[in-house]
């Protein structure tokens, strides 16, 4: 068996929209991916302390399936949703749903003090995984789709489930069969302006506006491990 890959994304969608296109482009290694229901990094219940743990226990949970050692695996990559958790809390506004809804500008909720609450925790904790390069010794890295995966795969906000799950579907059948096109679909499509340097693309996501808008750094992955 080749070494595994094992990518820590939000949602069951997220996994059906991805996993089968990493697959078919990385034949020559075991991708898998594993779903956090929901955003880790806004977990109350995590922080810094333990969230290479809580990381951990989706790695170790998939290891154990397979019967693989800690070293069978080659890498943990992270894909965050962005949330836009960089901007100013002045683009969070009082709107009347109980859920947080999303535009390219601002952030709309009854609760103005939970989105801020809730963006400074994201933050901190984003900006302690930047600074890991492994996790129980096995190489650690994070990627993002913002402001998420809707917004940055099909230019969609504020999905329901079922739109989540329809999206997905189509998707992934969008590329079934030519899954290499994936890449360069990211680079015309969803990058939108971001520098083609790992340490640029996250200094570009967290000014202004930009963790609200369309784009993506998941290219680089790509360029960083080349398909043989």
């Amino acid at each position: 068996m080749e070494k595994a890959v094992v990518f820590i994304v939000e949602g069951a969608t997220d996994k059906k929209a991805l996993e089968n296109i990493f697959k078919k482009i990385y034949r020559h290694k075991e991708i898998h991916f594993e779903f956090t229901c929901g955003d880790l990094s806004s977990d109350e219940n995590i922080d810094v302390e333990n969230v290479e743990s809580e990381i951990y226990k989706f790695v170790d949970e998939y290891r154990k399936d397979k019967k693989l050692k800690t070293s069978d695996i080659w890498q943990i990559v992270h894909i965050f949703d962005m949330d836009g958790a960089y901007i100013d809390d002045t683009h969070i506004v009082q709107g009347n749903s109980p859920d947080f809804i999303y535009s390219t500008n601002n952030i709309y909720c009854k609760n103005i003090e939970k989105v801020k609450n809730r963006n400074e925790h994201k933050r901190k904790l984003m900006d302690y995984l930047l600074k890991c390069q492994n996790i129980k010794n096995i190489p650690y890295k994070c990627y993002y789709l913002s402001s998420n995966l809707d917004h940055a795969l099909y230019s969609k906000l504020n999905l329901t489930d079922d739109e989540k799950t329809e999206y997905a579907n189509a998707f992934y059948e969008l590329f079934m069969g030519r899954e290499q096109l994936f890449i360069n679909f990211l680079r015309m499509e969803v990058v939108n302006g971001v520098p083609d340097s790992f340490p640029k693309s996250w200094k570009y996501i967290k000014e202004g506006l930009h963790s609200l808008e369309r784009h993506t750094n998941l290219n680089l992955y790509f360029e960083d491990n080349p398909v043989l």
